[in-house]
Parts: structure tokens; C-alpha cells; sequence
């Protein structure tokens, strides 16, 4: 017989605390009057409502709709702020599309080094 150093990290399982655990659940239920079909439609219920908050948040737009655009060299003087006023779309704030090059070309502050090649986001309609 071959022995093991095998020693798990759970406690053994005590089948009388389950059975007394599952006595106690069977008599709140019959104390509340909680009837099975009243419970199935309850959690019926919650699954529905969690399944349409989830398909709401998958089809609402955010900030996961921008794509990488072209690509543009940064030259002399240049500046997050300038670079978003030239190629932002006319209705978009200046901040949010300088947010989203920093997100698109994944950089760790907002400055930007001469020569530097950034990719400009561009948003899904």
C-alpha cells in the first residue's frame, strides 16, 4: 500500500451538519408558507432580471466603441491638446478624445516626445 503526503486544505465533510442544515432551511420554509412555486418564481424572477441588465450594459455605448485610426508623428511643439483640437470629431469635448488616444496608444502619462508616433482613435457611429 503506497502512502501520500496529501493533505487537504478543506475540513472533512460532516453529512449531519448538512442534514441538520438542510432540516432548518425545510422548516423556514414551512414556518414563511413559502410554497416551491413561489421560490422557482422568485429565482425565475432574478434570472430574468439579471439576463436584461446584462444585454442592456453589452448594447449601450461606451468607450470600448473607439477603434485605432491613422497613425500621425508628433513634431515640434505639438501637444496632446493640439493634436485632439486637430483631428477630434467637431462635436466631441477635447478631453474625452485625448482620453481615448491615451487609452488607444496605451501610454502612461500625457507627455508626448517629438517624433513620437501616436494613433489616433477614431469612434464607431
Amino acid at each position: 500500500m503506497r502512502y501520500s503526503t496529501y493533505q487537504s486544505i478543506y475540513e472533512p465533510v460532516n453529512s449531519e451538519v448538512v442534514n441538520s442544515n438542510i432540516g432548518k432551511i425545510k422548516t423556514l420554509l414551512t414556518r414563511y408558507k413559502l410554497s416551491k412555486g413561489l421560490i422557482k418564481l422568485v429565482i425565475a424572477s432574478l434570472i430574468v432580471f439579471i439576463g436584461c441588465s446584462t444585454v442592456l450594459t453589452v448594447f449601450a455605448g461606451n468607450e470600448n466603441d473607439l477603434l485605432p485610426g491613422g497613425k500621425i508623428a508628433v513634431s515640434q511643439g505639438e501637444t496632446l491638446w493640439s493634436i485632439s483640437l486637430e483631428h477630434k470629431p467637431a462635436t466631441m469635448d477635447t478631453r474625452v478624445y485625448i482620453e481615448a488616444i491615451i487609452k488607444v496608444n496605451q501610454l502612461a502619462s500625457t507627455t508626448i516626445q517629438t517624433g513620437q508616433v501616436l494613433i489616433l482613435p477614431q469612434f464607431v457611429k
